[in-house]
């Protein structure tokens, strides 16, 4: 009863501070903001192609902060600020929406950087996700969740506030990685070596490749993306420690990559993405590097190291680009994600 008495009163405090903090705020233009120094990709004087923009923990590195009635419940109810804890994928939706899978949190956030507003997503039966893996973005902003702990594919639509479990039509085995081409899910089912290919209402169409090291064969696959320009999937094929190119059918077109601690190879690859020049991203967890190539598996540059600061990372998993060119890593064991810039032929 003392406890709960001396947090009305503290939120009482709170309440008044809040207002008057409020009645003598200043100008928007009263304030001082910190510049930063630029950090680019190669470094300086070699002209920048890749440049640090930021990395997101919190809502509030985003500019979104609780209102003053939210707060006063948090304080009431003793619960403390949203943070990511492992992060493993993020998805940037054209109207600005971030999501971002956590299997720390065993949840979604998802960040409104427009309305300011953030939210975690759970599924609608009010139980918890086991292993969020993965996300992918398909028609209408819709986001497909996958989850390799349930072994389940989940949907969240709009504004609403559960992910709606997605009925496949065979069951699944460590779903991991997720691309979505506008008329169908592609799934990599990591425990079967396999791609699985579906309708957008779970209905499966295809599936291709089988455990072994040939061509179009997998070894623990992981991730896949989906590269819209020229409709060609990208998977990362983590224990043949390669990454392995196919068409839309599954059609076996490349492959390229090797083990090894030299700055190209693929020693444990995980995510992997393209920017709108065809230039392919992928990073390493072993290595916690971001290693960019060319179509043809040429290293055009190298970045990362073990580490806290920009452009370093600890155990990496997750990376997507957006038509602007800029590039989501979920720096997993870094608790966050960091927001870089393809900035291509800029000077």
């Amino acid at each position: 009863m003392a406890s709960l008495a001396r947090r009305l009163a503290g939120a009482v405090a709170l309440l008044a501070a809040g207002l008057l903090l409020s009645s003598c705020a200043g100008s928007p233009n009263s304030g001082v903001q910190k510049s930063q120094q630029r950090i680019t990709w190669p470094k300086p004087p070699a002209m920048a192609r890749l440049e640090y923009v930021r990395q997101i923990s919190i809502p509030a590195d985003l500019g979104i902060k609780p209102g003053l009635w939210h707060k006063l419940a948090g304080w009431l109810a003793g619960s403390k600020e949203s943070r990511l804890i492992r992060p493993t994928a993020a998805v940037m939706t054209a109207d600005e929406v971030l999501y971002v899978a956590d299997p720390g949190s065993r949840a979604v956030y998802r960040f409104n950087t427009r309305r300011k507003e953030h939210d975690i997503i759970r599924p609608k039966n009010g139980a918890a996700f086991r292993s969020p893996i993965a996300l992918a973005i398909g028609p209408g902003n819709r986001v497909y969740v996958s989850d390799s702990g349930l072994n389940q594919i989940f949907l969240i639509s709009g504004d609403d506030q559960y992910a709606i479990p997605l009925q496949t039509s065979i069951a699944l085995d460590q779903p991991t990685g997720l691309a979505v081409d506008g008329e169908r899910l592609y799934v990599v089912n990591t425990l079967r070596h396999e791609i699985l290919v579906f309708d957008l209402e779970g209905q499966l169409l295809y599936q291709f490749g089988k455990r072994g090291a040939g061509t179009g064969e997998f070894n623990f696959p992981t991730m896949i993306w989906n590269d819209p320009s020229t409709r060609r999937l990208w998977v990362t094929d983590s224990l043949n420690f390669r990454i392995q190119q196919f068409d839309e059918n599954g059609r076996f077109i490349s492959a390229f990559g090797r083990p090894g601690d030299a700055t190209g190879d693929l020693p444990r690859p995980k995510g992997i993405a393209t920017d709108r020049h065809g230039n392919l991203y992928v990073l390493d967890s072993l290595h916690n590097s971001m290693q960019i190539f060319n179509p043809a598996g040429e290293l055009l540059l190298y970045i990362g190291e073990q580490g806290h600061g920009p452009g370093q990372f600890w155990l990496p998993t997750g990376i997507f680009i957006d038509d602007k060119n800029r590039i989501f890593v979920a720096d997993s064991f870094n608790n966050r994600v960091q927001v870089f810039r393809y900035l291509g032929d800029e000077r």
